[in-house]
C-alpha cells in the first residue's frame, strides 16, 4: 500500500517537472491558432499525396472486386442462376476507375459546376497581413477535407452494389461528392454566393 502511494507521488512529481521544463523552454514561443493553422497547412501537400495514394489503392481493390463479380455473374448465368446481378460489378468497376483516376474525376466534377474552375484563385490575392495568411491556410485545409469527402462519396456508392443496400445511399453519396467539389473550389463558390446575394465582400 505504501509502495503504491510512493509510486503515485513519484509519477506526479515527474509529470509536474516535465510540464515545468516544457513551459520554461517554450514560454517565449508559445504557439497560437494562426501558427497551428500555418504548420498544419504546410503538411497539407503531403497529406494530399497520402490521400491520393490511398484512393489509388482503393480503386485497384474495387476494380478487382468488380472483375471478380463479373466472373461470378458469368458463371451464374451459365448455370441459370439469378442470385447475382450485373449492377454490383458495374458499380464496383465505375467507382474503382473513378478512384484510380482521382485527379481527372475531381476535374470533371469541377467542370460540371464551373466553366473555368480556379481552386487556387486565392493565391493570386496574396497579402502579408496575418488574417489573409490564416484565410489562405484555411482554404488549403478545406480543399483537403473536400478531397476526402469526394472520395468518401465514391466509396459510399459501392454500398449500392450489395443486395442489402439501405435506401437513400445514392443521395448520401451524391451529397458527399457535391460537398467535396464545393469545398475543393471554395474560393469560386464563395464568389458565386457573394455575387448572387450582392454582399459586397472582396
Amino acid at each position: 500500500m505504501l509502495l503504491n502511494t510512493q509510486k503515485k507521488i513519484l509519477h506526479t512529481t515527474l509529470f509536474l517537472l516535465a510540464i515545468f521544463c516544457y513551459q520554461s523552454a517554450y514560454s517565449a514561443i508559445a504557439p497560437d491558432a494562426g501558427t497551428m493553422m500555418q504548420n498544419f497547412a504546410l503538411t497539407v501537400p503531403k497529406l494530399m499525396k497520402l490521400v491520393t495514394a490511398t484512393a489509388y489503392v482503393m480503386g485497384i481493390f474495387f476494380l478487382y472486386k468488380g472483375v471478380a463479380g463479373l466472373k461470378q455473374y458469368g458463371e451464374s448465368r451459365t448455370m441459370m442462376s439469378s442470385s447475382h446481378e450485373l449492377k454490383g460489378p458495374l458499380i464496383m468497376m465505375i467507382v474503382g476507375t473513378a478512384l484510380l483516376y482521382l485527379p481527372s474525376s475531381v476535374e470533371v466534377g469541377l467542370n460540371t459546376f464551373w466553366t473555368e474552375p480556379n481552386p487556387y484563385g486565392y493565391v493570386s490575392n496574396i497579402m502579408t497581413d496575418p488574417w489573409s495568411l490564416i484565410i489562405q491556410d484555411g482554404y488549403l485545409i478545406i480543399q483537403l477535407i473536400g478531397t476526402i469527402a469526394f472520395i468518401r462519396g465514391l466509396v459510399m456508392m459501392t454500398h449500392m452494389a450489395g443486395h442489402s443496400s439501405q435506401p437513400g445511399t445514392f443521395g448520401k453519396a451524391l451529397t458527399f461528392m457535391i460537398a467535396g467539389i464545393l469545398c475543393i473550389n471554395l474560393y469560386d463558390f464563395l464568389n458565386v454566393i457573394n455575387n448572387t446575394l450582392s454582399l459586397g465582400l472582396s
